[in-house]
């Protein structure tokens, strides 16, 4: 596979989005519900499924995601790469309807818990188009990643 540590390179045609939120529980705690994909669509309303293709190795797999944004499904495939040591897991579209879709998820301590940061960059690859829609497109971006860290906080701070 091509891509296992995330790009610190932004090209000037991708947005990059970056929403962080504090979880009162250990990072421990929140980096093993987020490493369990698969079970997203059980709790994050816009994920209508995500499944694991191809276990590539034990910090490596493919997964296939759709999601709903304001009525449109959106797919993809990604290849998503687990550090444990440095509680991250780096993500990279391998197809889909993006031109280009890649970041990362990131845990840290911050108390009385964790603080999780996700970060996207996308390249919509509608480079005509978003001139007149690519404010709607970042506030519909904006809005499903904070969506998905509200629905992890309240998942795993709901646990006992």
């Amino acid at each position: 596979m091509k891509f296992c540590i995330a790009s610190e390179a932004i090209f000037d045609t991708m947005l990059t989005i970056t929403k962080s939120i504090k979880i009162r529980k250990p990072k421990e705690e929140v980096y093993r519900l987020i490493k369990d994909m698969e079970d997203f669509s059980n709790f994050m309303r816009d994920i209508k499924s995500l499944k694991v293709i191809k276990k590539l190795n034990a910090n490596q797999m493919i997964t296939e995601w759709k999601i709903e944004i304001a009525g449109t499904l959106l797919k993809w495939r990604e290849e998503d790469c687990f550090d444990n040591d440095n509680f991250r897991i780096n993500f990279n579209m391998l197809e889909g309807n993006y031109k280009e879709y890649h970041g990362y998820w990131l845990l840290q301590n911050s108390m009385p818990g964790s603080k999780l940061t996700i970060e996207a960059n996308f390249d919509w690859g509608l480079p005509l188009l978003e001139k007149f829609i690519g404010n709607v497109l970042e506030n519909r971006a904006r809005g499903t990643l904070s969506a998905m860290l509200r629905a992890i906080k309240s998942k795993a701070e709901s646990k006992i």
